[in-house]
């Protein structure tokens, strides 16, 4: 793509943004965000991620989406624990299409808005004759379903590259690639700060190791999967030269084909039933349907992100996969912890809180609680906050729902006691076994 056609005036005459993406707008989850909680995480991710700076900080820490926004998705594509998020075309839709097309499609490619802008802007130019029939290309491809379009690739995290790459093998899908023009993003504003690129080729690379399968890289529109079509239409609504003959000849072969297709739409159809509820069933037999089931009350209840829900029902569809998908979570170091609840208060999924129960199970709390019981026994009025605590007709214990964590540090920083810590976990933490605890309580020296 030629940078240099692209002159000022002609980017100030369009959408800075190089796009026409949706009509939605780039929101903040106050619930999920990392800032918004009891105990505030000084977090800066989608700051840092921002292109334009178009985050702002209100004074209670939460951050609010300006007008000066180019709607690119980078902000939701690197936050942990997904506290931003799109009225239209968010990660979810990108699933929900990307998943929908493994069924009708051999050959799947991702690219993003910004790369029609860029040929838009071309085509205004004095020469865009090259523009123009990559648009028309790109618009066969999008219309056949081989080619999905999204803001930005750095808007899909690890997960969701995860999720499609898992299909390839099922029906006729067996190929995903991105559409990326060769040097569009030291060109793109997106890239602003030079460390988009970087975000999703990490995202790529880390759900490639995952899967056992590789996403490709198409430069040239001419490479882009399209739908076959008559030769005879194309004799008679295109440019190309052939001979009547020739078309002919094509246009039975085609239709040959096409007849073949069409005996194969009813087993299709039936396939592809049978893969939408094979997925329905093997998400049934991981842990965060188990645990999704159960009645809790909402104080016990964690939320569970987008990216986390595709990666088990990836895992539940493929658990042969499992041992490859390595994951940090958050875990509690038992002999430290004094079950104060400030780390409940800090995580934004709710993965922590604190379990009421009776003090006469005081023989499962931690030791530093049992320790101050002691002490009061022995006189010595140790620490007064565990004190009271063990006073109480009922104490609260700090219980973990690993389930739903996504490692995104706030535990960490929150705990005065600096008992919280990262644990590694790999994919089948997360599928159903014989005995299964999707929670427990820290009572022990290293959980």
């Amino acid at each position: 793509m030629d940078a240099s056609v692209l002159t000022e005036e002609i980017k100030k005459a369009n959408n800075p943004g190089f796009t026409d993406f949706g009509s939605g707008s780039v929101i903040s989850l106050a619930s999920q965000c990392l800032r918004c909680k009891k105990v505030s995480t000084p977090c800066t991710i989608c700051f840092d991620f921002c292109p334009v700076d178009a985050i702002a900080m209100e004074k209670d820490g939460q951050p609010r989406i300006t007008s000066t926004c180019i709607r690119c998705g980078a902000c939701i594509g690197a936050c942990p624990v997904n506290a931003m998020g799109c009225s239209t075309h968010n990660i979810q839709y990108f699933k929900r299409e990307a998943l929908k097309v493994t069924l009708r499609v051999n050959h799947l490619a991702v690219t993003c808005e910004r790369t029609l802008g860029l040929l838009r802007l071309e085509s205004r130019t004095d020469a865009p004759e090259n523009a123009q029939r990559s648009l028309r290309l790109i618009e066969e491809s999008q219309g056949s379903g081989h080619l999905l379009v999204m803001p930005c690739l750095a808007m899909i995290p690890k997960e969701m590259w995860f999720s499609i790459l898992s299909e390839i093998g099922i029906l006729k899908f067996s190929a995903l690639s991105i559409f990326l023009p060769i040097g569009q993003c030291g060109i793109c504003p997106v890239n602003a700060k030079d460390n988009i690129e970087e975000l999703f080729s990490e995202a790529i690379s880390g759900a490639e190791q995952w899967a056992g399968h590789s996403v490709g890289i198409i430069t040239e529109v001419d490479d882009l999967p399209q739908q076959r079509t008559a030769n005879v239409r194309a004799y008679l609504t295109g440019d190309m030269h052939m001979d009547r003959r020739g078309a002919f000849t094509g246009f039975l072969d085609e239709l040959k084909k096409t007849w073949e297709d069409n005996a194969d739409v009813g087993n299709q159809s039936l396939n592809e039933v049978r893969i939408q509820r094979e997925r329905k069933e093997s998400f049934e037999r991981t842990l965060l349907s188990a645990d999704l089931k159960m009645n809790k009350p909402a104080t016990q209840s964690s939320a569970t992100t987008t990216s986390r829900y595709a990666l088990v029902e990836a895992l539940g569809r493929h658990p042969d996969q499992a041992e490859n998908v390595r994951l940090l979570v958050s875990t509690t170091d038992g002999s430290l912890c004094s079950h104060c609840g400030v780390c409940a208060n800090a995580c934004p999924l709710r993965v922590r809180f604190l379990y009421n129960t009776k003090v006469d199970n005081i023989g499962i709390a931690s030791p530093q609680l049992k320790l101050t019981q002691k002490k009061k026994q022995n006189g010595d009025p140790g620490d007064k906050v565990l004190q009271g605590k063990a006073q109480q007709d009922e104490i609260g214990l700090l219980v973990i729902n690993q389930i739903y964590c996504v490692a995104c540090s706030a535990c960490i920083q929150a705990c005065p006691n600096e008992a919280c810590y990262y644990t590694e976990i790999d994919g089948s933490f997360f599928l159903v076994k014989e005995s299964e605890v999707s929670s427990e309580v820290v009572s022990k020296d290293q959980i």
